[in-house]
């Protein structure tokens, strides 16, 4: 891996995980020090970012890209139809090798109870799926959709199976579904899933701005993350 490549994938894991603030500026001079390298690697590594829809081009560097409810919502809504569109292509294309890795997280995800972890474990197996899927195209369109998600409105730190529950049972549907060989029931199933944490993800959003306008330096206000 060359240096732009390290630097791009440091800074994508570190903005997919709120780890910057909203109005935190990202500074080529000052990365370039962080990870002792030159300026190139790092302007090119932020203008990846850019083209990804995760940054824009400020007077200090680069912030972290502010997005209005309606292009929030697109964004939800093209995930929809690619993740469901994976869905449909897994249910024809799965391998047992995928079947068996899409069971053993699902059920890795009800054996533990810690939040965080059923988080990261969730994320996986939406690895799992896309992967499952068999198209390069719908895998990497979403790896770019799916990030700028997790920037624009991400999770909040998460609640217990109560909050859980729901896509416990999603989660299963798509499964039962992939694994039948059924395409249409998988992708309705998947578009119902994305629903659910459209609709979950907007509220902590809304719940969140709310919680901004009260903070004395609202515009610095960033994102909790698990």
């Amino acid at each position: 891996m060359n240096a732009r490549d390290t630097v791009y994938r440091t800074l994508l894991e570190r903005l997919t995980h709120g780890h910057y603030r909203a109005g935190d500026p990202l500074i080529p001079q000052a990365l370039s020090e962080e990870f002792e390298v030159s300026r190139t690697p790092v302007r090119e590594a932020l203008a990846l970012l850019e083209q990804d829809g995760l940054l824009v081009s400020g007077r200090r560097g680069f912030e972290i890209r502010r997005r209005d409810d309606e292009e929030i919502l697109e964004i939800f809504e093209t995930r929809a139809i690619l993740e469901s569109s994976a869905a449909y292509a897994a249910a024809t294309r799965a391998t047992p090798i995928d079947l068996a890795r899409l069971r053993d997280l699902h059920d890795r995800s009800q054996a533990t109870s810690d939040p965080a972890e059923v988080r990261r474990i969730f994320n996986h197996f939406h690895d799992a799926l896309r992967n499952a899927a068999h198209n390069r195209t719908i895998t990497t369109l979403l790896t770019t959709i799916e990030a700028q998600v997790k920037v624009s409105a991400p999770w909040t730190t998460p609640g217990g199976p109560r909050e859980f529950g729901p896509s416990y049972a999603e989660h299963a549907t798509i499964l039962a579904a992939i694994r039948a060989g059924d395409a249409a029931a998988a992708r309705t199933a998947t578009l119902t899933h994305s629903a659910h944490d459209r609709d979950t993800r907007v509220s902590q959003l809304i719940v969140r701005m709310a919680e901004d306008l009260t903070t004395p330096d609202s515009t610095a206000a960033g994102w909790a993350h698990p």
